[in-house]
């Protein structure tokens, strides 16, 4: 049987240690598409992580008296208290790097169109300004896009039940919510004078799911609808770099607000507490709109892993590790 785990503990560091023990002792033995022909292969389980209390028992500073959580600068120049281990030296360069900010502010997202090689995506991007598809897909695949048939419009029982195809003056017409109408009395490809269009050259409407899950939770605090995407299936099932982040679903449960979050692929030892430092602040800003606590962070992996070329640290930082 593949390895699948649970584990449920109070704060993101000791979730975390827990993590590496059990995808250390029982993770499956499994190559991955980054390694090389030396690296032994990765440990990898299928997890799932309930923090009880996400933002308690944060990192604190050795050097204060009267042990402070530690400020961590980022080069922004913004301060965070750290919530994980101070072992975690990946954590706290994640921080100092901009990390957060990346995420929930965008501060890279330009790189996404101004740099030729790096950024191909980010998480604020995908989270804030979702589109499925956009300008750097086309370098993947391209797209044509037919124009509908009016065969198509005109037998679409949905469309004439809400009446935006109904007859007007002996002519089939298609309202759409824009205010525009289309005669049917021919082909939308011969009005329009085209039958097909690249994908690419649409400039699809950003969506800002954060601000529109907020709306749903405010008018329906019990909405099981509430969540966010990332994938673009048009594009990321055939890049070699597609995002590990998937899916945020929101829920308000005994008056605290729980955020759950799906990852197709993760770094356990160099990524998920700085990952984790980020999701909780998206949760942290959500619950701040709507007036309401903060409740469990819930973190599910389809892979997470340790890289083989990793083990030997992970295997020393467990030893040196007093809980």
């Amino acid at each position: 049987m593949a390895s699948i785990a649970f584990i449920e503990e109070d704060d993101i560091g000791s979730a975390w240690i827990s993590a590496l023990r059990k995808v250390l002792s029982d993770g499956d033995d499994i190559k991955t598409e980054y390694d090389s022909d030396t690296d032994f292969p990765a440990k990898d389980s299928t997890v799932l992580i309930c923090v009880r209390n996400p933002f308690s028992n944060p990192i604190l500073n050795k050097h204060s008296k009267e042990e402070k959580p530690l400020k961590v600068r980022s080069k922004a120049g913004n301060s965070y208290e750290a919530y994980g281990r101070i072992e975690d030296i990946f954590l706290i360069g994640s921080i100092q790097s901009n990390y957060i900010e990346e995420v929930l502010d965008g501060i890279n997202d330009h790189y996404i169109t101004q740099s030729a090689k790096s950024f191909p995506y980010s998480y604020h991007d995908r989270i804030y300004s979702y589109a499925p598809f956009a300008l750097e897909d086309s370098l993947l695949k391209e797209y044509s896009v037919p124009l509908y048939e009016n065969e198509e419009i005109a037998n679409h029982e949905k469309l004439k039940y809400k009446e935006t195809v109904k007859e007007i003056n002996g002519n089939l017409v298609w309202k759409l919510q824009d205010g525009i109408e289309i005669v049917l009395d021919k082909e939308i490809s011969e009005t329009y004078g085209i039958k097909k269009l690249p994908l690419s050259i649409l400039n699809f409407p950003k969506v800002n799911q954060i601000e529109l899950l907020i709306q749903k939770l405010q008018k329906n605090p019990y909405t099981r609808r509430a969540q966010a995407i990332t994938w673009r299936p048009y594009s990321d099932i055939i890049t070699d770099d597609p995002p590990c982040l998937q899916r945020l679903y929101f829920r308000v449960k005994n008056g605290k607000l729980l955020l759950q979050t799906t990852w197709r692929s993760r770094d356990l030892f160099k990524a998920w507490e700085a990952n984790v430092n980020a999701m909780i602040r998206i949760q942290k800003y959500v619950a701040d709109q709507l007036g309401l606590e903060i409740g469990e962070y819930i973190d599910f992996s389809n892979s997470l892993h340790i890289y083989g070329r990793d083990i030997k640290d992970v295997t020393k930082l467990l030893a040196e590790i007093k809980d």
